[in-house]
């Protein structure tokens, strides 16, 4: 039997904004299914799923919609990455509300992301009672049964370091009262955002295909004055990136390093732009002595950060076609990518 969108997902509440949830799939069917499950029990009464089939070799896509019979299925050939993929999820979905007068919602989460009833009815309240917000994410927790933790803080940009961060919550921020904190950036995992804001800012920059897009994405948001808010009385569960575990994990040191590069960069005051380029280098400098100690993994991460290094100052963007080796790489315990 097919799993069904329950009946209160039937657009027919038109006091209430419709909302897409996009989901983006590459890989992990298995964690996807657990995701569009998850969707069915939303308690908000008009939302669509968009699942974006971001170039999945075994077409999961048309397997995934012949499961869940509600859910539109957008199959990209190849992987456009995080920023591209999303980018051709909201286009197809923009296109269809062009000429409607309402306000609508695109809300993007991660496929190993599971959702709680609430969370898509509390988000939708914080931009209802906000004007000026432009995007939230809920709290999300990482871990294993009963050792969930806050895995999100309020993000915070420090361009005197060349630095991203996640501050640590408030004791009291799952109070009523307290519970919508202000941020530089959220984390695209779960990202609430309005089509209207989009239209105006823009979408992701493509420059970036993983990591730092959307803090990118975020301060573009605050600069044309709308705010980013982390609703920390309503959670998601999310295995923090599942898609790029093993050797793929050194993916994100390639992306963190070459994307940290270009988000300064582009961002940072003119004054500090060198002082950025210099601290990253010197992370990077003290890499090339630390890492070579650590066996292949260390060898490993620090060829991929390199490699990130050299594609910015030589302007390479987008997706890396260097990286395929990192798939069939086997990390060693004592060589963390971290």
């Amino acid at each position: 039997m097919k799993n069904q969108t329950p009946a209160g997902n039937t657009l027919d509440n038109q006091s209430t904004p419709h909302v897409t949830v996009l989901v983006l799939h590459w890989r992990g069917i298995d964690k996807t299914r657990e995701c569009l499950k998850s969707l069915e029990k939303l308690d908000y009464p008009r939302y669509s799923i968009l699942l974006v089939d971001n170039g999945s070799e075994s077409n999961d896509g048309a397997m995934l919609q012949s499961e869940f019979e509600n859910i539109e299925v957008l199959r990209l050939s190849t992987n456009h990455g995080f920023a591209g993929g999303c980018n051709q999820g909201i286009k197809h979905q923009l296109l269809k509300t062009a000429d409607k007068q309402e306000e609508s919602y695109i809300w993007l989460l991660n496929n190993d992301a599971t959702v709680r009833p609430e969370n898509l009815r509390k988000l939708i309240a914080v931009f209802e009672d906000n004007s000026k917000a432009g995007a939230a994410a809920a709290l999300v927790l990482e871990g294993k049964e009963g050792e969930k933790r806050a895995a999100t803080g309020v993000g915070k940009i420090d361009f005197s370091k060349a630095k991203t961060y996640l501050k640590p919550i408030p004791d009291n921020a799952g109070r009523e009262s307290s519970s919508i904190l202000s941020c530089d950036w959220v984390t695209g995992s779960n990202l609430l955002l309005k089509e209207s804001v989009l239209k105006e800012i823009g979408l992701f920059d493509e420059r970036y295909f993983l990591y730092f897009e959307d803090v990118d994405l975020c301060l573009r948001i605050r600069k044309a004055g709308y705010e980013c808010l982390l609703v920390a009385d309503t959670m998601i569960e999310h295995e923090g990136s599942a898609s790029t575990q093993g050797g793929l994990s050194l993916w994100r040191a390639y992306y963190h390093t070459r994307n940290r590069l270009l988000f300064f960069a582009l961002h940072s005051p003119l004054y500090l732009k060198p002082w950025a380029f210099f601290l990253i280098s010197l992370h990077v400098f003290k890499h090339c002595l630390t890492l070579p100690g650590r066996g292949p993994s260390g060898k490993a991460k620090l060829k991929v950060e390199l490699m990130g290094y050299g594609d910015y100052c030589l302007r390479t963007f987008g997706r890396s076609t260097r990286l395929d080796w990192c798939e069939t790489f086997v990390l060693d315990k004592a060589g963390k990518t971290e």
